[in-house]
């Protein structure tokens, strides 16, 4: 019978952040995983009996008399798979290959781990970034990445090259990753298997809200993170409000703003903060929004976007990397770099909205894509 070894630890929290993203991937995959168990196959988990997990997953792993591994690093896991008996029977799988670097699988052992985008390499740093410093450590990593950019592209380059020689198999989040993969690393990659399976939703959709708020905003989310690019998307809104060209519009922006951004704000009386809210009433904010702005400056997949479109909400995101393939015609494209464009979309998106028909088809197309290769997924690790 072959065995499954299931990394749970990277679903753990991550410093202060208890849900993150990769996270939420992974809970998916072992939701998914766990309705296949009929017996044909062993799951065994991995992660830190002393840390946050959620509750179901806890309840999942009683239920279905799931081996647990105590463990609270990722050497901690390679000890497990090398005390496993009949490793050509064994298949490990990992929602985030970052941390296996330096570690060694045993011979025969199927290795199998999901890179969710290159974001060291395509894009290491950023001009603005600056005005995010909100610690001595992000002060560090500034002048870092500033002064000595070379260094970090160059780590992440030998991080990656070691990740791929690893492997047996890849997972990636898009077209877009898998191919920059293999522009990025030719001879790692040239007898690999690359899959590409669409990054799942959250496992728990929210109930729609009942609120209803009447008063036109435009939705900004994590604008304390330079990654998100909010600084640019901010200045744009205030040039359109000095122009006077969003009349009884609102901007709502989701993720403690630096106040190094909001100082330089003409009309700011136009923009509510709020630094950080429920997931309900970040629900609510998507239900209710009039366009949802994500000028992000990467994505290996980009999920935040269909968090309005579920609603038939108009986006306006930008048109890089796996964005413009995921979501097609079903969005407004900018440049994430250039105001004046940025301005030209958010102006066409109150002004034309794209059709509820439309948004909401693009995401049901999404929504089956996804079921299928979370399915996919699980036939390749049970196999």
């Amino acid at each position: 019978m072959n065995t499954v070894v299931f990394d749970l630890l990277h679903a753990q929290p991550v410093g202060e952040t208890k849900f993150h993203g990769g996270g939420e991937y992974i809970k998916s995959v072992f939701n998914a995983l766990s309705d296949c168990m009929l017996g044909q196959f062993q799951v065994e988990v991995c992660f830190d009996k002393d840390a946050f997990l959620d509750d179901w997953i806890l309840n999942v792993i009683q239920e279905k008399n799931i081996t647990v591994h105590q463990v609270k690093n990722v050497r901690d896991i390679q000890y497990v798979l090398w005390k496993m008996r009949n490793p050509e029977n064994v298949r490990f799988f990992t929602g985030m290959i970052y941390q296996y670097e330096n570690l060694t699988f045993p011979e025969g052992c199927s290795s199998i781990g999901v890179c969710h985008g290159l974001r060291g390499l395509e894009k290491p740093y950023d001009a603005e970034a600056w005005r995010y410093i909100s610690s001595k450590a992000e002060a560090k990593e500034w002048v870092v990445r500033t002064f000595l950019p070379q260094r970090k592209i160059n780590a992440s380059r030998t991080m990656f090259k070691n990740l791929f020689s690893k492997f047996n198999t890849i997972i990636t989040d898009s077209e877009h990753s898998a191919y920059s993969i293999k522009v990025n690393f030719p001879d790692e990659t040239k007898q690999k298997d690359i899959k590409i399976y669409y990054a799942p939703s959250k496992c728990v959709n929210l109930p729609e809200s009942e609120v209803i708020e009447d008063e036109p905003y435009i939705l900004m989310i994590s604008a304390n993170r330079w990654l998100k690019n909010s600084y640019r998307g901010v200045v744009s809104i205030d040039r359109l409000y000095q122009k006077g060209l969003l009349e009884g519009v609102r901007t709502r922006i989701y993720g403690s703003v630096p106040e190094s951004i909001r100082r330089n704000l003409v009309c700011k009386d136009n923009f509510d903060f709020y630094d950080y809210v429920s997931s309900e009433d970040l629900e609510t904010a998507y239900q209710n929004c009039s366009v949802f702005f994500y000028p992000t400056l990467n994505e290996g997949f980009g999920l935040p976007p269909m968090e309005a479109m579920k609603y038939g909400k108009t986006c306006v995101i930008s048109g890089i990397c796996s964005l413009p393939e995921v979501y097609g015609d079903s969005c407004y494209y900018c440049n994430p770099y250039d105001l004046m464009e940025m301005q030209n979309r958010l102006l066409h998106a109150i002004s034309k909205p794209i059709s509820t028909k439309k948004v909401k088809s693009r995401v049901e197309w999404i929504q089956v894509r996804q079921e299928e290769d979370l399915h996919s997924i699980c036939n390749l690790l049970i196999k």
